[in-house]
């Protein structure tokens, strides 16, 4: 059954990731790792009734897996997670790392310094911060990346300039 959807289905997912990536060997490669997926659990399969936008659907899927897998983390650092930890750091190594994001944060926009807040300090969820602000929630997440962005260059940097 898989080996039918495999020869029925290669061509155009391989066309489908092509458009996509511009890239031959890496479409080859989600086809064969989407087809590998149905290998090890065929049940997957079972219950689809349209085949074919459930292939493309899992190709999507998968091509997004991989470019997240590939994308550098903003903290890959792991001194500076650790670092940030609070359960790690003894009293006065907590005292000024607090300096060190207070001094952080006054270097942010008051509208910078709000939004991340929002989001790290009070818990609001990216809809509900886009809902305030009357803007996209892909808009504040990528503000709420540079934001994120300035304030682990400044850590980095705590040394240098204070």
């Amino acid at each position: 059954m898989i080996e039918n959807e495999y020869k029925m289905n290669y061509s155009y997912l391989k066309n489908f990731l092509l458009k996509l990536t511009r890239d031959e060997s890496l479409s080859e490669d989600i086809v064969q790792e989407v087809f590998t997926k149905l290998i090890n659990d065929p049940e997957k399969l079972s219950g689809v009734k349209y085949t074919k936008s459930w292939l493309v659907s899992v190709a999507k899927n998968t091509l997004i897996d991989h470019f997240r897998k590939k994308s550098p983390t903003l903290l890959k650092d792991d001194d500076i997670v650790n670092d940030l930890l609070v359960d790690n750091m003894d009293p006065e190594t907590k005292i000024l790392n607090n300096e060190i994001i207070k001094m952080s944060l006054n270097k942010l926009t008051v509208d910078e310094r709000n939004l991340f807040l929002a989001r790290e300090y009070y818990g609001y969820s990216y809809e509900d911060i886009s809902v305030l602000l009357d803007l996209p929630a892909t808009t504040i997440k990528s503000r709420l990346f540079r934001i994120r962005k300035k304030i682990v260059q400044h850590y980095e940097g705590r040394g240098k300039d204070e």
